[in-house]
This record gives C-alpha cells, sequence and structure tokens, in this order.
C-alpha cells in the first residue's frame, strides 16, 4: 500500500483531492481490462434454474463475485486514484452474465473500499480489513440510504451517539430511520462489514453524518445488536439478499469513526465530502449501459438473422430483412460505440488532475453522462425486447432481463431525474459552467443551446426563488431533457475526437433529433421527412456491415440466449421439463381422442 497523497485544501472535496495529487503510471494500471471470457464460459457461471431466491443461489453470486474481483486484482490505488482498472470492471461484459454480481462488486469496492481506503492510508489498523475486502474475503456494504431518507439522505437519523470513554452507540431511532436496500442478512457464506453512515452526536449536538466500519455478521448469523429482514426478489433481476437493516444500540469502539469528532462549518459540504464515491458511482456504474447495449443488440441481431417469415412466392425471408427490425438494432449498435467513446471521455475529464476544475463540474460530468447512457439504454432494449416478440418477453433471452437490471442501475448512486434538477437548476443559477461545445454550430450543440435559452427565459419571467412553487411548476419538467442534450451533443463531440465512423455518427445524430423532434422541426430548420431521410440513408450505408458490427460488440462469450442459434434453442428445449402420459379424454359424446403411430394416406370424403 503506497503512502497517503500529499496534504490538500481542507476544502477540497476528496473527489477532487485524491485525482489531483495522484501519479499516473500506465504500467501500474494499463488501460486494457482482464480478460473474463474464460470466467464467463466456465461452470461457474452456467445458468442458475429460475426458481425462487434461495440461499444455494446466493452462494453462486458470491462466489461469481469473488471469482470476478480475483481477475481483477484490484488494488486501492486503483480505486481511490481512479485508474483506469476501476472504470473497466464496471464496463466488462461479463456483468450481462449476472446483474447481481456487480451489483455486489460495486458496492465493495467502489463504495465500501473507496471509502475505507483514504484513511487506511494513514491509519494502520484500518489495513487488514481493507485487506479482506480488496481480497474479497468479507462481503463488504455501503449503508447510506433510510426507508425515510430515500433522496433525502443529508437528513438521515440514523445516529452515533459519541460515549464518555470515546466509543459510539449506533441506533436506528425509528422504522423511517432503518437502511435500505443493501445486502446485509447472512448470506453467501461469508463475514459482512459495512460502511454505515449516520448522525455524529456529540453532547446532544448534531456533528454532521459521518461514515462508520460497523461489523454486521460472521457470515451465519447477525451481529449482536444488528438485525436484517430480507426483501423480496426484485423484479425480474437476479438474486441479490437486498434487506432493511436495523441497529439497537450497537457499541462500536472509537476507532469505528472514519474522520473527525469535530463539528463541521458547512453541514453540507461535509455530507459531500463523506459520500464522494457516490458521485464516483454514479460515473462508474453507467459504464454497465454500454456492456448491455452491446449484449442485446448481439442478441437481437443473431435472432434477426436467424427468424424467418414466408417470403414472395412462398420462399423463407430473415426478418432482419424488415426496416422496422433493422432500425433498433443499427441504433443500438451506433450507440455501443458512440457511447463507448463517450465514457471513455467522461472518465479522463472525471479524473483529470487538473487543480482548477472545479469539482462540481466532475459531478455535472458524471451527471449528464449517467443521463444519456439511462436514457439510450431504456429506450432502446425496450424496443429490441420488442422486436423480438414473444421470446423478448422471457429472461432466458437476456434482454428484458438486462433492462430491469438497468432500471436499478438508473436508481443507484444517484436517480437520474433528481441528478439531472441538481445539475441543471446549478447552472441556470449560473453557479457553474459544463465543458463548452468544440463546435457550437453543430445540430446537437444547437439544441441544447435552444433549451438552455427556453430554460433561463422562463426562469427570468418567474422572478422568483429556484425553490419557489412555480420553478416547481414550470422548470424542473425542463431539467431532463436539458441534461440530456448536454450529454447528446458530449457523447457525439467525444465520438468526433475519436474518430468513430461517420455513418454511425450520422445515424446517432439521427436518433438523437428523434429524441426531440419538435424542437429540430421549429428551431433547427428540419422537417420530419428531413430527420427520416438521415436516418434512412445511414441505416443504408451500415446494412452490409451488420456481420461485422455484431462480431464487433464482443458480445458472443456473454451471451447465454438460446434464440441466437438453431443450435442453442434445440438444445435449450431439450432442457427443458416434459411431461407425457395415456390418458384417453371424450370432449365430444360418442368420441375418443387418442394416438395412432399408423396414418391413414389419401382418405377421400
Amino acid at each position: 500500500m503506497t503512502a497517503p497523497p500529499p496534504s490538500t485544501s481542507t476544502t477540497r472535496p476528496p473527489v477532487a483531492q485524491y485525482i489531483v495529487e495522484r501519479v499516473v503510471d500506465e504500467q501500474l494500471s494499463p488501460s486494457h481490462s482482464p480478460d473474463t471470457r474464460p470466467l464467463a464460459a466456465s461452470p461457474l457461471y452456467l445458468p442458475v434454474e429460475q426458481t425462487p431466491t434461495s440461499d444455494a443461489h446466493l452462494d453462486i453470486v458470491y462466489k461469481r463475485a469473488q471469482a470476478v474481483s480475483r481477475v481483477y486484482g484490484l488494488t486501492p490505488e486503483d480505486i481511490v486514484y481512479l485508474r483506469p482498472k476501476l472504470w473497466a470492471l464496471h464496463a466488462d461484459l461479463i456483468a450481462t452474465k449476472d446483474g447481481a454480481v456487480m451489483t455486489l462488486l460495486t458496492i465493495q469496492y467502489n463504495l465500501a473500499a473507496g471509502t475505507l481506503a483514504p484513511f487506511a492510508f494513514k491509519r494502520p489498523e484500518l489495513r487488514p480489513l481493507l485487506k479482506d475486502i480488496m481480497d474479497f474475503n468479507v462481503s463488504a456494504q455501503y449503508l447510506l440510504s433510510e426507508v425515510g431518507h430515500g433522496l433525502d439522505s443529508p437528513n438521515l437519523d440514523t445516529t452515533a451517539t459519541l460515549q464518555l470513554d470515546g466509543s459510539f452507540v449506533l441506533h436506528t431511532p425509528s422504522r423511517a430511520a432503518a437502511k435500505w436496500m443493501p445486502p446485509t442478512g447472512p448470506k453467501g457464506g461469508m463475514p459482512r462489514v459495512a460502511i454505515i453512515m449516520a448522525r455524529l452526536v456529540v453532547a446532544g449536538e448534531n456533528h454532521g453524518v459521518r461514515p462508520f466500519v460497523v461489523a454486521l455478521g460472521n457470515g451465519k448469523e447477525m451481529a449482536k445488536g444488528v438485525s436484517a429482514r430480507l426483501l423480496p426478489k426484485r423484479a425480474g433481476s437476479n438474486p441479490v439478499d437486498h434487506a432493511i437493516t436495523y441497529f439497537d444500540h450497537v457499541h462500536l469502539p472509537k476507532e469505528a469513526l472514519l474522520g473527525s469528532l469535530q463539528k463541521p462549518a458547512d453541514m453540507r459540504l461535509n455530507f459531500m465530502k463523506v459520500i464522494w464515491r457516490v458521485t464516483v458511482g454514479s460515473l462508474a456504474l453507467s459504464n454497465q449501459v454500454l456492456t448491455v447495449i452491446r449484449v442485446s443488440a448481439y442478441i437481437a441481431g443473431r435472432y434477426s438473422l436467424r427468424r424467418t417469415v414466408t417470403g414472395p412466392g412462398g420462399k423463407p425471408m430473415p426478418i432482419i430483412s424488415f426496416r422496422t427490425q433493422q432500425l433498433p438494432i443499427f441504433h443500438a449498435l451506433a450507440q455501443a460505440k458512440v457511447l463507448d467513446a463517450y465514457a471513455k471521455d467522461s472518465a479522463q475529464r472525471f479524473s483529470s488532475p487538473d487543480a482548477d476544475l472545479d469539482p462540481r463540474v466532475r459531478y455535472g460530468i458524471a451527471a449528464a453522462f449517467k443521463a444519456v447512457m439511462m436514457q439510450h439504454c431504456q429506450s432502446s432494449l425496450f424496443t429490441l425486447a420488442e422486436r423480438c416478440g414473444a421470446q423478448g418477453l422471457f429472461e432466458y433471452n437476456q434482454i428484458i432481463q438486462l433492462q430491469l437490471e438497468m432500471r436499478g442501475v438508473a436508481i443507484a448512486e444517484g436517480d437520474v431525474l433528481a441528478l439531472c434538477i441538481r445539475l441543471a437548476s446549478e447552472l441556470l443559477l449560473n453557479r457553474y459552467e459544463m465543458p463548452e461545445p468544440a463546435d457550437p454550430t453543430s445540430l446537437l450543440a444547437q439544441h441544447e443551446a435552444g433549451l438552455f435559452d427556453e430554460a433561463r427565459s422562463v426562469a427570468m419571467s418567474l422572478g422568483t426563488g429556484h425553490r419557489s412553487d412555480a420553478f416547481n411548476r414550470l422548470i424542473l419538467p425542463l431539467c431532463q431533457p436539458l441534461i440530456e442534450a448536454i450529454g447528446h451533443r458530449m457523447a457525439y463531440e467525444a465520438a468526433m475526437a475519436a474518430h468513430v465512423d461517420p455513418d454511425i455518427l450520422k445515424l446517432y445524430v439521427a436518433n438523437a433529433l428523434k429524441h426531440d423532434a419538435s424542437w429540430y422541426v421549429q428551431h433547427g430548420g428540419l422537417t420530419r421527412r428531413e430527420i427520416a431521410d438521415m436516418e434512412d440513408r445511414a441505416v443504408g450505408n451500415l446494412l452490409g456491415r451488420l456481420e461485422e458490427l455484431l462480431e464487433d460488440t464482443g458480445a458472443e462469450a456473454y451471451v447465454h440466449a438460446p434464440i441466437v442459434s438453431d443450435e442453442g434453442w434445440n438444445a435449450f428445449v431439450d432442457r427443458l421439463p416434459r411431461y407425457s402420459g395415456v390418458a384417453e379424454m371424450s370432449l365430444i359424446s360418442g368420441s375418443t381422442q387418442s394416438a395412432r403411430k399408423e396414418t391413414v394416406v389419401g382418405a377421400k370424403l
């Protein structure tokens, strides 16, 4: 473990503090990700029978998480200094094999280890615990949100009260103060620890939110004073033992506190410092969109090449021949290329060691990135699943399950709408600015500027503060489209800088125009027909490259959907439970339904 980073300004949020002081060493932090394809093909990743959540199934999920963690071999420095391997983990296609595994990994490393590591750099007594977390010898959780304080986390009610001997008593004072969602029960067969966010109470006075290191259980039973109520399985997702967690006057040693006892001068700034890894997570976890779009486009593309209908002359014709089938697949393939460039650009901007970069801009970069990633993901996966017909409704074909997994990601580490409202409000109040367009004349940059002008005009006409009823009614609904417009422009410019294929770029732009076609018709000098023609030309130019684009996703090794091939489908059907019998039934009086091998050929009326 390296020495702690040099001292920095006490007002600088940690998200800026550590990356400003880091020394980038590409030999220690290669930009390429480890190869998880052998693991994806191993017996550990064989599909699990879809049954209600069981301890056996949960054990498999935790074993998979351990296996992925050991392929990556992350270090505390990788996590704290936001090295490329951290981003690569969150963009690894193996996440599409089991979304529950990435849930565990991002909590373990980004949130829990990321919060603990900066303190362990300076406090040797914390290092053995950090090593156990990094080696995944324990399951580490991060408990922030409460049942009664979801997005209102700065006002959480869980308390950690200082005692005369320097220790603390951690307590859940009401049902609303119970910690919400993280998996905390005695599952997975390993000890469980957590970083708990609680209000530090000193001599009866609130000293702000602080992180505390807390043991939850030994893997077989809960720690004394800690209890958890296991939640039902999330719709469509792979099982994680999400829970509601309570603390009943749990006595913690003084070493459990991460941080100072002093009352902060600015409670809000203190809270943002304490939860700095959540902002990192907004960017990191959104990288999963790249994996699910690639896999979903591959599945829908392969299925569309294989599935046929009767065409002219009675000949079978693959359904990919229809433009309505081609459009969602090619849009998803284009998004995968453009968003990959955007992800790399956003990570580079966010991790920039530029000391002059306003830390709030880093937050804005993460918020805009997440907004656009989730917008493309949800619209694309819905359509791709629909274009697979009835097959798209089943979890075993992956697409609909991935879509539901991503709905969880849209909420985790910052709800998309809440992120957009906060960012747009601060931009409209001129508190800071996002990176300016490289080309203000582009259609997407003009759209961004146009939405800003509209929102500012409405805000100025109100003549009231940003917490007024009028602001709530008239400005808040404009926030998410505004931030998505920023993201579209930034994605396009990142792809331009990365020299993404021009036809792919044109198709991406056409899709972005369709998201707000009325604005482009009203203000951009375009007609609906011109937008449709742009899309048609781009797809036409790419149509002959479908096989190449599907292979380029790299998704094949991570796909277990049986509909992608005849062999896969036949093997899947052969594994299904089969029922037969010899029952004879009469539905019509005087006749009996039966089965016989001989047939009468050429019977005449």
